[in-house]
């Protein structure tokens, strides 16, 4: 009677554990390759257990139905997702239709070449790029090559807002271009000069968290 019960929890755990492992891959690997691991998988678990053709049948049957339960979770979550893009996109919209509103003709046309220009990243790059030649001291030759970097690092950032849309830019994504344009950066600078970009990062780091903390 033990052994029958032990056989029993040990194919219970088995066929939970089977279930739990193949749902997962199938999301992370997609469907070619999960439906390969899942008949190695099944294959595994038939010679382990000694399943029966009727039983394997069965295990078939019951994953497929939680495969297109998994199916259509995502499709609804995805569903949502796009849904509250599009409320947000909508506030944004009705809020700079409210702003627009209040401020005068002169006031509408500098802002509006002010979006224009934070969307540039040449532009933002040139703005960012005087700021740094006064902080820093740079040379004609830094210069040329401090621009060439911020350039390339505004215009990836550019395309991660845009494939981001109204949703946050992922925050990994982020500091690894802010990392690659600073050891670009101080492969430019001389030691003297990187520790001095430092110390004036640091600087407006503290500022800001007091603000911060002041509010």
């Amino acid at each position: 009677m033990k052994i029958i019960q032990k056989t029993a929890i040990f194919f219970t755990l088995s066929l939970a554990l089977f279930f739990a492992f193949s749902i997962t891959t199938y999301a992370q690997r997609g469907e070619g390759k999960h439906g390969k691991h899942h008949e190695e998988r099944l294959e595994k678990m038939k010679e382990e257990l000694d399943l029966s053709d009727a039983q394997v049948e069965q295990i078939k049957a019951l994953h497929e139905k939680k495969r297109e339960e998994m199916k259509k979770l995502r499709s609804e979550a995805k569903e949502e997702n796009e849904e509250r893009r599009a409320k947000m996109k909508a506030h944004h919209k009705e809020m700079k239709a409210e702003i627009d509103k209040i401020l005068t003709p002169e006031q509408r046309k500098k802002a509006e070449a002010l979006r224009a220009e934070h969307k540039d990243p040449e532009k933002r790059a040139e703005k960012r790029l005087e700021k740094l030649k006064s902080e820093l001291s740079l040379t004609d030759a830094q210069a040329s090559k401090v621009k060439s970097a911020l350039v390339t690092k505004m215009t990836k950032m550019q395309a991660l807002k845009e494939a981001a849309g109204e949703e946050r830019v992922n925050k990994d994504e982020r500091k690894a271009l802010h990392t690659a344009f600073e050891n670009e950066l101080k492969s430019i600078l001389s030691d003297e000069q990187f520790k001095k970009y430092e110390e004036i990062k640091a600087e407006k780091k503290g500022k800001h968290k007091h603000k911060k903390h002041k509010k």
